[in-house]
C-alpha cells in the first residue's frame, strides 16, 4: 500500500508530500527536558509564536507530562493550563494538536478550535473515540508497551476506568520486556517478526476500531510510541522497520525527541542536549516514510530537513505572490527579480487592479522560501520595501504574509 499523501485534520488537509514539523510545547512543570519552561501561559505562547516562526507547521500542546515517574494530573488541571495557549493558536489560524489522553480535555480544546487530538493510550478508551468521532479532528494513535520478549498484543496499554496504567507502565520506561536476551545465541536485538507483529496489529486494531465508529481513515495518524515501555533495542527494531509502519497507509509519526533512547544511542545523558542526535534519527525516520516529525527543537529540525529534502527529492510545490509595485518599480523588474531565485521559477505573472500576481514554481520549503523572496524584493526596491504577501501555496509552503 503506498504512504499516505494527506492527513486530514478538521478543516485542514495537511499535505504529506513533504514531511511536516510538529512542535513540542509542554505547559507543565514537569516535562523530562522543559519542565516549567513554559509554564506561564506568556512563556508558551511567545515560544509557540517562536516555533511558528521557524518552520513549525503544527504545535502539539500538552498539559500533562508523561516522562518516566510522572505525577498523573487531573483532567481539570490540565485543561486549566491548556486552554490559554490553545484559544491563542486557534486565534492565530495555527493547526493546534492537542496531547492528552483525557476525553473531557480533548473534547475542551476540539470545542476551542484545536485540530488534532494526540492519544498516548491509542483512543483506546470509547469516550475518546466518541470524541473522535463526533468531530472532524485528526487523530494520533500510538502505542504504549512492551513489544518483545514476553509481550503480547494485550500488553499495550488500554485505557482503563478507575486504573492508571500508563503510570505503572512509565515507573518502569525503556526497560521493556528483556527476556530475548536469553533466547539462543544470545542475539544483539530481539525478533523483528515478533516486534512488528504486535505493534501493527495494536495500532491497525485501534485505527479500525476508529473507522468502524465513522472515523476517517485519511484522519487518523499512527505513532509506534519509541521510548514508552521499550528498550533501546526495541526501538532500534521499530525504527528500522519504519517504511513498514509508514506502507500500512497512514501517515506516520516520528516522536523521538530528546528521549532517552537517543541519548543512549548518542552517549549524550542531558535530554535537552539532544537535538542533534533527535535530528538523525529523524531523518534516518524520514527516509523510510516518516512524515510527521514531532521534535522540540523547530529550528534545527526545519533547517536540517529543508537541507535533507531538497537533496534527497525531486519535490517541488506552486507559491502564489501579490505584490503592489510602487516606489518606480514596475512588474517587468519584479518577475524578472523572483525568476532569478535560487531553485524557483515564475511559471505566471499577471497584472490584476494594480496587484500583480506570480505564480512561482520551487523546490525551496517555506522559510528559505520566505527569505530568498525578501532578498529578491530588497533587491529591486533599496530605497523603500516593496509591499507583498506571500498569500496562497500549495502545501508544504504554508501561508505567511509580510511589508
Amino acid at each position: 500500500m503506498p504512504n499516505a499523501s494527506i492527513w486530514n485534520c478538521s478543516n485542514i488537509a495537511l499535505d504529506l508530500s513533504r514531511p511536516r514539523v510538529m512542535g513540542v510545547l509542554n505547559v507543565t512543570p514537569d516535562s523530562f527536558s522543559d519542565g516549567g519552561t513554559h509554564n506561564a501561559p506568556k512563556d508558551a505562547i511567545a515560544t509557540a509564536a517562536q516555533m511558528l516562526a521557524d518552520g513549525a507547521d503544527l504545535i502539539d500542546v500538552g498539559g500533562e507530562s508523561t516522562r518516566p515517574g510522572f505525577t498523573p494530573v487531573v483532567p481539570s488541571e490540565e485543561l486549566r493550563r491548556l486552554e490559554p495557549v490553545v484559544r491563542w493558536l486557534v486565534q492565530e489560524g495555527a493547526l493546534v494538536s492537542i496531547d492528552t489522553r483525557h476525553p473531557e480535555v480533548a473534547r475542551s480544546c476540539v470545542d476551542l478550535g484545536a485540530q488534532v487530538v494526540n492519544d498516548v493510550t491509542g483512543f483506546s478508551d470509547p469516550r475518546m473515540v466518541d470524541v473522535a468521532a463526533t468531530s472532524d479532528c485528526g487523530c494520533v494513535v500510538m502505542h504504549s508497551g512492551p513489544v518483545s520478549g514476553a509481550a503480547t498484543r494485550g500488553s499495550a496499554v488500554m485505557a482503563t476506568a478507575g486504573r492508571d496504567d500508563l503510570s505503572v507502565l512509565m515507573g518502569g520506561a525503556s526497560a521493556g520486556d528483556r527476556s530475548w536476551e536469553g533466547e539462543k545465541n544470545r542475539p544483539l536485538l530481539p525478533q523483528s517478526a515478533h516486534v512488528m507483529q504486535l505493534l501493527e496489529g495494536y495500532l491497525l486494531d485501534r485505527a479500525r476500531d476508529l473507522e468502524a465508529h465513522g472515523v476517517a481513515s485519511s484522519r487518523i495518524c499512527l505513532d509506534p510510541g519509541v521510548g514508552f515501555g521499550k528498550s533501546p533495542e526495541d526501538n532500534i527494531v521499530i525504527l528500522r522497520a519504519t517504511q513498514e509502519l509508514a506502507s500500512l497507509g497512514y501517515p506516520l509519526m516520528c516522536a523521538v525527541s530528546r528521549k532517552r533512547f537517543v541519548g543512549t544511542v548518542s552517549g549524550v545523558a542531558n535530554a535537552a542536549s539532544r537535538d542533534d542526535a533527535t535530528i538523525g534519527v529523524t531523518l534516518a525516520a524520514v527516509a523510510r516514510g516518516a512524515r510527521v516529525l514531532r521534535v522540540h527543537n523547530v529550528t534545527g529540525m526545519a533547517q536540517a530537513l529543508d537541507g535533507f529534502w531538497v537533496s534527497a527529492e525531486p519535490w517541488s510545490c506552486t507559491a502564489t505572490i501579490t505584490l503592489f509595485p510602487d516606489n518606480g518599480v514596475n512588474g517587468e523588474q519584479v518577475t524578472a527579480a523572483i525568476d532569478a531565485m535560487p531553485l524557483s521559477r515564475v511559471r505566471v505573472s499577471r497584472e490584476v487592479e494594480k496587484k500583480l500576481q506570480v505564480e512561482v514554481e520551487t523546490s525551496l520549503g517555506r522559510i528559505p522560501f520566505q527569505h530568498a523572496l525578501e532578498a529578491a524584493i530588497k533587491g529591486i526596491a533599496k530605497q523603500a520595501p516593496l509591499r507583498h504577501l506571500l498569500d496562497s501555496v500549495s502545501s508544504p509552503l504554508d501561508s505567511a504574509g509580510g511589508k
